[in-house]
């Protein structure tokens, strides 16, 4: 029996063994295998540890590329913002290019600038004196010229000396000329010689419009004295006019005529006759003379108007002081399409339309600023000043052209007036004639005095009461000398 249990003993003992053994294997097994797992999760903690360095390190990358990312687009932004300025810069650039090249284009046409020439030099000029023009340009737009243009002037002229009998000769001198802005430009001059010239002014080599302008020179007043020509066998002459052929139109007091003369002086017809009819004249004294060369001329108590061929037209006044009759009419004058007509013993000057129409009166009897004392002429300069030669009061009067009044010269010192019977404005002077004294008084406009020439007598040179005093194109001063019958040409 027991021996049975011992093998069975044993029996169950081997199995232990076997089982423990076996047990052991399993263990060693699942250690190893345990070790194995450990070992590969130690890996992959290690190959995880990797992983987060990795993302760590691209989450860096991440921010710095969308740091990048962020400049780039702020950049680009940038350079959105510089784009748009550069294309509206663009814009602006292409307008004002736009701009230029029709500015240039309607350079290159005179035709696109609106001209104005001014400046004393326009009109006339005084031997040996400088003087000057202006030519200003505005596009016809209506825009300011901003870019400089070709301006070039030249003066054109004969040297004929119709008075004096000498051979003519023409000759062209260039301007000089200096630009003052791209809109203005000057030009300057100095006559060696009388007479008429012609300003021709170009813009980019074309003529602009109003060109030629026609210039007087005179002679400096300071070199008068002896007459260059005298022309005689008038009966007590008293106005001079010139028409459109520069023939002289010479009203004779004396002779109740006037005379016409060619440019040598030689008498060509005499109109009007003595008496009271309306084509009649009787004592004519101031005689003026239109574009249409129809002659005016004031005489006893009226005004009449004449065609150039001396057939009567129209004629105005009676003696009397209400408006449009007169008083011993003397000098006139025209000045922009209307007559202005010294009514001397009415101590007023009358104004009338080129058709006699009575337009208004200036002026009271009186010895005030504006007021007159047997006015004897009158005349008007460039500027649209008036000059009165106010004979009772011995003074010359300047006023603008509604009458108010302005300045007044030659009352005193040197230079002083004693009968003032006429007046000429020539260039930069004023020239009077002193009845009483004999002579012809030279002022500048402003009043100075400059000099005098003529004295009491018969001789060449001399006067005796001297009335009206012109000039002609031909730049020679023309005085009537009343009592020595003749008008002697300086």
């Amino acid at each position: 029996m027991h021996s049975l249990l011992d093998q069975n003993l044993a029996c169950v003992l081997q199995d232990l063994k076997t089982v423990n053994a076996d047990l052991q294997a399993y263990v060693q097994a699942k250690e190893r295998e345990l070790a194995q797992a450990h070992q590969q999760l130690i890996l992959k903690e290690e190959r995880l540890q990797i992983s987060e360095r990795e993302r760590q390190d691209m989450d860096r990358e991440l921010a710095d590329v969308n740091h990048k990312l962020t400049q780039k687009e702020e950049e680009l932004i940038g350079k959105q913002v510089q784009l748009t300025q550069t294309e509206a810069e663009l814009t602006r650039a292409q307008e004002i290019l736009k701009r230029q090249q029709q500015e240039m284009e309607e350079m290159m046409s005179p035709a696109s600038y609106v001209s104005r020439v001014s400046g004393p030099g326009l009109i006339s000029a005084t031997v040996n004196k400088p003087t000057h023009l202006f030519v200003k340009l505005t596009q016809s737009s209506g825009r300011a010229c901003t870019l400089q243009v070709d301006v070039t002037a030249q003066l054109d002229f004969v040297s004929q000396d119709r008075v004096a009998g000498k051979s003519s000769v023409r000759h062209k001198i260039d301007i000089p000329v200096v630009m003052k802005s791209p809109s203005q430009y000057e030009m300057s001059y100095t006559a060696q010689s009388r007479g008429q010239r012609k300003i021709h002014v170009h813009v980019n080599n074309i003529e602009i419009d109003g060109s030629p302008f026609t210039v007087t020179v005179y002679p400096d007043p300071s070199h008068l004295g002896r007459p260059v020509k005298i022309v005689t066998g008038l009966t007590k002459p008293f106005g001079i006019a010139f028409n459109n052929q520069q023939c002289m139109i010479v009203s004779e007091l004396g002779g109740h005529q006037l005379t016409l003369f060619d440019t040598r002086g030689h008498k060509i017809m005499t109109f009007g006759t003595y008496g009271g009819n309306p084509e009649q004249m009787i004592y004519p004294t101031g005689v003026v003379t239109d574009r249409s060369d129809n002659v005016y001329v004031s005489s006893e108590h009226k005004l009449q108007k004449f065609n150039s061929s001396g057939v009567f037209i129209k004629g105005t006044g009676q003696m009397g002081k209400r408006e449009g009759e007169f008083y011993d009419p003397c000098g006139a004058t025209l000045y922009n399409n209307t007559l202005y007509v010294c009514d001397a013993h009415n101590h007023r000057i009358q104004v009338f339309d080129l058709d006699l129409n009575f337009v208004r009166s200036i002026g009271t009897y009186g010895n005030g600023s504006g007021q007159f004392d047997k006015p004897l002429d009158v005349k008007f300069d460039i500027a649209g000043n008036m000059y009165v030669a106010d004979f009772g009061n011995e003074r010359l009067q300047v006023m603008d052209a509604d009458g108010n009044f302005i300045s007044a010269f030659g009352q005193e010192g040197e230079g002083k007036l004693r009968g003032p019977s006429a007046v000429h404005i020539a260039d930069m002077y004023v020239y009077v004639s002193d009845w009483r004294g004999d002579c012809i008084n030279v002022y500048e406009t402003s009043g100075n005095f400059i000099t005098s020439f003529g004295k009491h007598g018969e001789k060449e040179g001399d006067f005796r009461a001297p009335y009206c005093i012109t000039s002609c194109a031909d730049g020679y001063i023309y005085v009537c000398d009343n009592g020595n019958y003749r008008v002697q040409i300086f």
